[in-house]
């Protein structure tokens, strides 16, 4: 008897007034709120222009006002000894850290596929949000890269993008 009543308790407590997807209810879906599981497909994203990278502080305050925000960044990033992450990574002179851990393969191994497993340097194109600085003592603010993008020619003439 006992357990019969704490199954019910535990049953009416789950339910929602909305429903859940899980139990049948597919109001979430409909609403376009559900969220990404595994083996969905990508939603594509459409960039627009922001500042170059060449305008250090249009940049910053683009950077700022843009915070959690998924956005398209040309990085350079410059890589220590095997084995001791990264040096340092930019976007123009604006330093950030980026940090890899929404991919499923890490950043290192993202860049040796692209510039080799010798590479010292190499840039690319990252998607993801820029976000908190994180706590003491690394004051860089930190980009959260959730997806890599193709090699990135230094020499053109280079802009941020946001997501429409």
């Amino acid at each position: 008897m006992t357990r019969s009543a704490v199954l019910v308790l535990l049953l009416c407590g789950c339910a929602t007034p909305k429903g859940d997807a899980a139990m049948g209810n597919d109001d979430a879906t409909a609403e376009g709120q559900r969220p990404m599981r595994k083996g969905d497909p990508e939603p594509v994203y459409e960039f627009e222009p922001g500042p170059m990278v060449t305008d250090t502080e249009g940049l910053r305050a683009w950077l700022e006002a843009n915070r959690g925000k998924r956005l398209r960044l040309p990085v350079v990033i410059e890589l220590g000894e095997v084995g001791h992450g990264f040096k340092r990574s930019r976007v123009g002179d604006v330093e950030l850290r980026v940090t890899d851990l929404a991919l499923g393969v890490p950043l290192s191994e993202r860049i040796a596929q692209k510039c080799g497993r010798d590479a010292r340097r190499c840039a690319l194109w990252l998607e993801g949000r820029y976000g908190e600085t994180p706590p003491l003592p690394d004051t860089l603010p930190q980009y959260e890269v959730v997806k890599v993008g193709e090699l990135v020619d230094e020499k053109a003439a280079l802009q941020a993008e946001r997501a429409k």
